[in-house]
C-alpha cells in the first residue's frame, strides 16, 4: 500500500508567523485537488495524506508508523503544552469534519483520524485532575504577575479559547470583561460570568485600567496598536499567530506570555498519563498498520 505522511510544524520547530504560512499552503494545497487532511492548533500546524504530498518548504516529514503514531500521540496530547489537554482532541475532530465537508475523504485517512480520536479519548477515560489546560495556565501566569481576585481582568475574544480564558479568569476571582468583534456575542458570555462585553475598540482603552489581559483572537488586535507605550498590565496571549501587536510587545518589559512562552515553560509532565499513553499509541498503531493493508 501507499504510506500514510505526515508534514508537521510545531512550537519546537518554527515561530507562529512560519506556522501560519504552513497553515495557509496546506489549504491551498488542497483547494488545489490535493487529498489530505490540515490539522492546525494553537502549538502546530500539520498536514496528513496517502500517495503524493506537497513539496513544502519549513516542514519536518514523517511517513508510515511515524505518521501514525504521530497524530496518535497529538490526540492523546502527549504532544501538547500541557499533557493530555481537551483542545487537541476537538481539534482533531474538527480536523476531520472540515475535510469532509470540503470533499470525499480517503477511507483511510477516514480510519486514520477516527482511530486517533478514539485513542485520545481512551487515553483521557484514566486522565487525572492534574492535567490541566491552556486557559488555566495563562491565567496562573496572569496570576504570578499580578493580583487578579477581586480586580478586572479583560478577556478579548468570545470563541472557544476565550470562553475558556473567561471561566478560568471568573475562577480566580476577578471581574470579567470580555472584548469581542462581535459585541453581541461577547455580551451573551460575558452575561454568564456576570461581567460586561465589548467590542475590540472599547476593550483595547480598557486595559489600561485592568489588572491584566488574556487574548484568544483570530487575527490580530489591531486596536491594542494604539495604547503602545502605555503603562499596561500583564497580558498572556494564546492566540496564535500572536493577536498582540509588536508595538505593544516590546513596552510589556517581561509583561508578555505568547504561545510560545507557554510551551517553552510548561511543567514536567505527569509520567503516569504519559506511560499509559505512549503504550496505548503503541498498541493502536500496530493495530492500525494492520488494517490499513486491508482498504487498499
Amino acid at each position: 500500500m501507499s504510506e500514510p505522511w505526515a508534514l508537521t510544524s510545531s512550537a519546537g520547530d518554527v515561530d507562529p508567523t512560519a506556522r501560519a504560512a504552513n497553515a495557509r499552503e496546506f489549504e491551498q494545497w488542497i483547494a488545489a485537488g490535493g487529498c489530505g487532511v490540515a490539522l492546525v492548533t494553537c502549538h502546530r500546524a500539520e498536514l496528513y495524506g496517502f500517495g503524493q504530498q506537497p513539496a513544502l518548504g519549513a516542514v519536518r516529514m514523517l511517513a508510515g508508523e511515524g505518521a501514525i503514531a504521530h497524530l496518535l500521540r497529538v490526540a492523546c496530547g502527549l504532544e501538547s503544552v500541557i499533557v493530555g489537554e481537551d483542545e487537541v482532541l476537538h481539534q482533531v475532530r474538527q480536523a476531520l469534519s472540515r475535510a469532509r465537508a470540503i470533499k470525499a475523504v480517503d477511507r483511510r485517512l477516514n480510519r486514520l483520524f477516527e482511530t486517533a480520536i478514539a485513542t485520545g479519548r481512551q487515553a483521557r477515560s484514566g486522565r487525572t485532575a492534574s492535567s490541566g489546560n491552556l486557559a488555566q495556565s495563562a491565567v496562573a501566569w496572569l496570576q504570578g504577575k499580578t493580583v487578579v481576585s477581586g480586580q478586572l481582568v479583560v478577556v478579548a475574544g468570545a470563541g472557544r479559547m476565550g470562553a475558556a480564558l473567561a471561566h478560568s479568569v471568573a475562577d480566580a476571582g476577578a471581574e470579567v470583561i470580555i472584548a469581542s468583534r462581535d459585541a453581541a456575542k461577547a455580551a451573551r458570555l460575558a452575561h454568564i460570568y456576570g461581567g460586561r462585553g465589548v467590542d475590540l475598540p472599547t476593550g483595547a482603552r480598557l486595559t489600561s485600567g485592568a489588572a491584566g489581559v488574556a487574548v484568544a483572537l483570530g487575527g490580530q488586535w489591531t486596536e491594542l496598536g494604539a495604547m503602545a507605550g502605555l503603562d499596561l498590565p500583564p497580558i498572556a496571549d494564546i492566540s496564535a499567530p500572536q493577536a498582540v501587536p509588536d508595538a505593544v510587545r516590546r513596552h510589556l518589559n517581561g509583561g508578555f506570555l505568547g504561545i510560545d512562552d507557554l510551551y517553552r515553560q510548561s511543567d514536567a509532565l505527569p509520567r503516569a498519563y504519559i506511560e499509559d499513553a505512549r503504550g496505548l499509541v503503541a498498541a493502536k498503531t500496530a493495530e492500525l498498520v494492520a488494517r490499513l493493508d486491508r482498504l487498499v
